[in-house]
């Protein structure tokens, strides 16, 4: 009996401490005495690690946290586990560049985006499979269930020696996938969708800004440290006279292609911003990306913002708005391309269009060169076969080492003539749906999210002919997001319409 009762005793202590635990935690988030005094000596301890040269433990104590927190919320709230997830992957690589040293982030941000998926289900199971009906019948669901078994049938390429490499592709390509299913899942009711651009606006302008401030000011000491750790890429970073800026980014062409990209939504935005206030703010946001852009250095980014602009145009050629556009674009690209002004960044973008360029040459001969190869192998040499996923999974191979230089040249060595064809079936694809919606569609702020998504995606697609750009954190999460969430603002448009239209049937009913 006094067992039992010292049992029931413990659990109701146990009860309690959970209890507490979870008040403190997720109700007054550590908002309160008892909360100041634990983060009071957690900053306390935080400085004398750091006095003793000992941050790597500061930084792990402080990871293993924020992974429980970032844990509960993904299994439990898996929207705002979503966001958690994505804040975490902008800033996945800048550890690494203060600690000079590698942390498996971007490995944790794929664990947790399996939980948040997993999280989708157990809060979306009522509405689960009538969602996923409704997305899988989409024609880019369509094109990519194909695609999907297309690199499932790559795993039997007879070219393909070891298969590590194609295991380590394939774990983020269903990654990719999950994300494409839970945004649909998670994104659900117009305010969840302007709350998902505004996120994304307000990050990549956060990323930008720093990004001009590594320019204006230099770089900090540690991350000069990590630059200059490795110099062959040091000598690739130091072009045209400055070093190339990747933020807190992973490397200069992710952050090129986020700031870029999110600089024809942001543009999108401001010329159809009623608001002049709210204008104002958008195109100061998408001066600093577009700026933050030219830092990175990245010469494939220079046709971002023209391809992108150039759709959107196309899309919305009758509106006087349009037109106003379109003629301050040619001046600015004017500007930029033969104005008087001997500026680093400036001559890296005019070098673009440089046909002398030794770089420009050397990619051209690269690509003639390995076409005989392609040709020859209908589903290329194997995953992970070029480049330095080559060198690392399938050293003995034909292609290893061999520099793509290009997210197409890529896949058609690896994949050959029949994976390019896909790729780029599902790219038109997407912007045929993209373009199919926005001209079916009614309410003015959802034909804005179609036009502006088309234009973003076709201004990351484009930058694939020279850059492997596509598939990188945090930008792929945008890419794979938008992808099924245009499905969803053409399903609010028709909700709008269906009501509109009974509306009106049943005043006519009403005065008959």
């Amino acid at each position: 009996m006094d067992k039992l009762m010292s049992a029931q005793n413990n659990s109701t202590v146990f009860q309690k401490i959970g209890r507490w635990t979870k008040r403190e935690l997720f109700i007054k988030n550590l908002y309160s005495p008892l909360g100041l005094i634990i983060l009071g000596l957690i900053s306390v301890g935080a400085g004398v690690l750091a006095y003793l040269e000992l941050p790597i433990v500061t930084f792990g104590i402080t990871g293993a946290l924020a992974g429980l927190i970032i844990f509960y919320y993904c299994l439990f709230r898996p929207l705002t586990g979503y966001y958690l997830v994505t804040l975490l992957a902008f800033f996945a690589f800048y550890p690494n560049h203060i600690l000079n040293r590698e942390l498996p982030l971007s490995t944790l941000v794929e664990v947790l985006l399996w939980v948040v998926f997993l999280g989708s289900y157990i809060q979306k199971k009522d509405k689960t499979e009538r969602n996923f009906n409704s997305l899988a019948s989409t024609a880019v669901s369509i094109v990519l269930i194909i695609y999907t078994g297309f690199h499932l049938v790559e795993f039997f390429n007879p070219d393909l020696g070891r298969r590590e490499g194609y295991f380590f592709v394939m774990r983020k390509f269903l990654v990719f996938i999950f994300i494409y299913i839970m945004a649909y899942r998670l994104i659900d009711t117009p305010e969840k969708m302007k709350y998902f651009f505004k996120f994304w606006i307000v990050m990549s302008f956060i990323a930008a800004a720093y990004g001009c401030y590594q320019q204006w000011f230099g770089y900090l000491p540690m991350e000069m440290r990590y630059i200059r750790s490795d110099p062959v890429e040091y000598q690739l970073m130091n072009q045209g006279g400055i070093l190339r800026k990747f933020s807190f980014l992973s490397d200069v062409v992710s952050f090129g292609v986020l700031s870029g990209s999110m600089a024809v939504l942001t543009l999108i935005f401001a010329i159809n911003e009623k608001n002049k206030k709210r204008k104002k703010q958008l195109f100061f946001m998408a001066l600093i990306m577009a700026m933050g852009m030219s830092y990175s250095g990245t010469r494939t980014t220079t046709v971002i913002i023209p391809s992108g602009i150039a759709l959107y145009l196309l899309m919305t050629i009758k509106s006087r708005t349009t037109l106003i556009t379109l003629f301050v674009s040619v001046m600015i690209g004017f500007f930029i391309m033969f104005a008087p002004i001997d500026n680093p960044a400036l001559n890296r973008i005019r070098s673009t269009f440089n046909s002398k360029d030794p770089s420009l040459n050397v990619r051209d001969v690269n690509r003639h060169y390995i076409q005989p190869y392609i040709y020859a192998h209908p589903i290329g040499g194997g995953i992970a076969t070029s480049g330095v996923p080559g060198r690392r999974f399938n050293p003995s191979h034909r292609l290893a080492g061999y520099p793509p230089d290009s997210g197409l040249l890529q896949i058609a060595m690896e994949m050959g003539p029949i994976g390019l064809g896909l790729t780029l079936l599902f790219y038109l694809t997407i912007l045929y749906q993209c373009i199919h919606y926005y001209f079916r569609m009614k309410n003015p702020r959802y034909k804005l999210y179609a036009v502006g998504v088309a234009a973003t995606l076709f201004s990351i697609m484009i930058t694939q002919y020279a850059q492997v750009s596509i598939g990188q954190i945090p930008g792929v999460f945008f890419y794979m997001s938008t992808i099924s969430l245009i499905k969803r603002i053409k399903e609010f448009d028709d909700k709008e319409q269906n009501l509109l239209a009974n509306a009106q049937t049943l005043d006519k009913f009403v005065h008959s």
